[in-house]
């Protein structure tokens, strides 16, 4: 049982840092805490190059993961990204995802995301050890997209979240729903905008880890992110800008003791907080050469709090091969607060 509670202990503090927990009251306005976090890193080291900007960028490719009205773009037959980052604090960040045209006007896509922390420590209560253990997070995404006209794209994206805290603990599951748009102000400018993360939240009971009966279930909502995006593309060059609101849903609970006839008595009462913070990210590429493309983004995760910027760079690398037409991305990423650093690896294939 020692075993069990002091895992479960650092597992909540951990996911509250990386990718769940239940943020304090002074905390609210930072939205690194709150649930499904890491599947919030992106996807792609070409969109993660460009900060994440990708929302209305046509110029890299389909990008679903940033707005399911991409889904509709002309691509040919198909596309295929294969991702992997090596992260600091022993964090996972795989993907892979494929996108296909479906004739005339719409297109259809998936992406499956995993992320979490292997070899957490585990201590009990006195310090000991007893092993460590792991953390895992999957989403499965699927977009469909279609062209309403030469100039507007829609699309509508649904997601599977599963997140694996605990042995004993039971897997937590949400379901979200994206909605996006895709228009063409003039042959150099695209305008986007998209709602994300609809509708999704985690829920759990720690009953059967603590053998509690008087056990709650616990609910941790995703925020709800609204997002507006503009690109100007040209032959060899792209500059693109997000500007993003995410609205949060927590609860807090307070408890109060109260002695009657020298009996301690527990008044519990909880209260919904509603709160919102704003980000801002630009990311621009270049294509220096057929076989070479540069990029590089600025994030603001906290536009109210300007010391919270990171950067990011990376590169493309064409091979010459008319199979697949492979290409080998990378990015580097000096993450928020410049905490640490990520690489990311990614493998583009035309199919």
């Amino acid at each position: 049982m020692m075993r069990s509670i002091s895992q479960k202990t650092l597992f909540v503090t951990l996911a509250a840092l990386f990718s769940f927990g239940v943020m304090p009251v002074e905390l609210l306005a930072q939205n690194g805490g709150f649930a499904g976090a890491s599947t919030r890193i992106g996807y792609s080291a070409r969109g993660i190059a460009m900060g994440n900007a990708m929302s209305a960028v046509t110029s890299e490719g389909a990008f679903s993961y940033y707005n399911p009205a991409q889904t509709a773009l002309e691509i040919g037959s198909g596309q295929m990204d294969l991702s992997a980052g090596v992260l600091q604090f022993d964090r996972v960040l795989q993907s892979v995802g494929t996108q296909f045209s479906l004739p005339p006007t719409a297109g259809l896509s998936f992406i499956l995301l995993r992320t979490g922390v292997n070899d957490i420590d585990g201590r009990t209560q006195s310090g000991y050890s007893t092993g460590s253990f792991d953390i895992s997070e999957y989403q499965l995404a699927s977009g469909f997209g279609i062209r309403l006209s030469e100039k507007f794209n829609a699309g509508i994206g649904l997601k599977f979240n599963l997140a694996n805290y605990h042995e004993e603990l039971s897997n937590a599951v949400a379901v979200g729903v994206d909605l996006g748009f895709l228009y063409e102000i003039s042959p150099q400018i695209n305008f986007a905008g998209s709602v994300r993360d609809l509708f999704a939240n985690y829920s759990w009971n720690s009953q059967d880890l603590y053998n509690l009966s008087q056990a709650r279930n616990v609910v941790n909502n995703f925020p709800t992110r609204i997002i507006f995006g503009l690109a100007w593309q040209k032959q060899n060059f792209t500059v693109s800008s997000d500007f993003e609101i995410q609205a949060y849903t927590s609860e807090i609970t307070e408890r109060d003791v109260f002695m009657d006839n020298g009996i301690p008595t527990v008044i519990t009462s909880t209260e919904t907080i509603n709160t919102s913070s704003t980000q801002f990210r630009v990311g621009a590429s270049w294509d220096a050469h057929e076989r070479f493309t540069l990029r590089g983004g600025w994030n603001l995760p906290e536009t109210s709090e300007l010391d919270s910027w990171g950067l990011s760079s990376g590169f493309s690398i064409h091979l010459p091969f008319d199979v697949f037409s492979p290409s080998i991305d990378y990015a580097f990423v000096m993450e928020p607060y410049r905490v640490s650093n990520i690489h990311v690896f990614s493998l583009r294939l035309n199919l």
